[in-house]
């Protein structure tokens, strides 16, 4: 079973496998927890315990016994909700803040997948209407479905802006956008010829990224390297 999901939403790996044992258990003791685990007896208690303050867990006593129960799945949900509205009253002073900021990063690096995923929607923070998000596709890696659905993702992102897709691919790589394509989302163009390293030109940003084993991204805010990557993209455009 994949956890990550779960990670994600802030659990740790010891509370994930004993709310998992729980929900197999049904309700039991500490003891029996312990063992369907396999988690240290002071590790299992603290998890319990965390689980207790989240509501992921409930218990009743018998005699001077405490028996757990798994709380059910579906108020995960209610959780995360919880968590965005917290988030959601404070985002405003967060935004209040970075304005505030008299010093503007020139140059950003973001590392891991799901850094250059954020850089990638960084792109395409201030984009408007009609804007153009203008690519050069390397080696993109199709058996990696964390890539893939990111872009499934980021793909109505870009399209719910208005914005104009316009793409650069190796001939080999055609499969990965016929179906972008053949809806209308996208414009491209396959070469044959050696391109670019991966990178995305949209307004004054330039991006320029690597999943492989260890994913890395640079995110240039420059007006000037931004027009001169436009016009690299569409000299090569034009020569297709």
């Amino acid at each position: 079973m994949d956890i990550s999901a779960l990670e994600d939403i802030g659990l740790t790996k010891g509370q994930i496998k004993v709310y998992l044992s729980l929900l197999e258990l049904g309700s039991s003791k500490a003891g029996v927890i312990i063992e369907k685990s396999g988690l240290q007896s002071s590790v299992v208690h603290n998890c319990l315990h965390s689980l207790l303050d989240r509501g992921l867990l409930s218990y009743v006593k018998k005699g001077k016994i405490r028996v757990y129960m798994a709380s059910d799945p579906k108020h995960i949900i209610d959780f995360i909700d919880d968590k965005k509205k917290n988030f959601e009253k404070i985002l405003p002073q967060l935004l209040v803040k970075r304005k505030l900021s008299d010093e503007k990063n020139e140059a950003e690096v973001y590392e891991g997948s799901k850094g250059v995923m954020v850089m990638l929607l960084e792109t395409i923070e201030d984009a408007e209407k009609g804007d153009e998000w203008l690519f050069f596709a390397g080696d993109i890696e199709p058996y990696n479905k964390e890539i893939q659905d990111f872009f499934k993702r980021f793909d109505p992102k870009r399209k719910g802006k208005g914005m104009l897709i316009r793409g650069i691919a190796p001939l080999r790589l055609e499969h990965l956008f016929e179906d972008r394509v053949r809806k209308g989302f996208m414009e491209m163009k396959y070469n044959t010829t050696p391109s670019p390293p991966k990178m995305s030109v949209c307004n004054d940003k330039v991006a320029f990224f690597t999943w492989g084993e260890k994913p890395l991204g640079y995110l240039i805010h420059s007006k000037q390297l931004a027009e001169k990557y436009k016009e690299f993209f569409e000299s090569v455009w034009r020569s297709i």
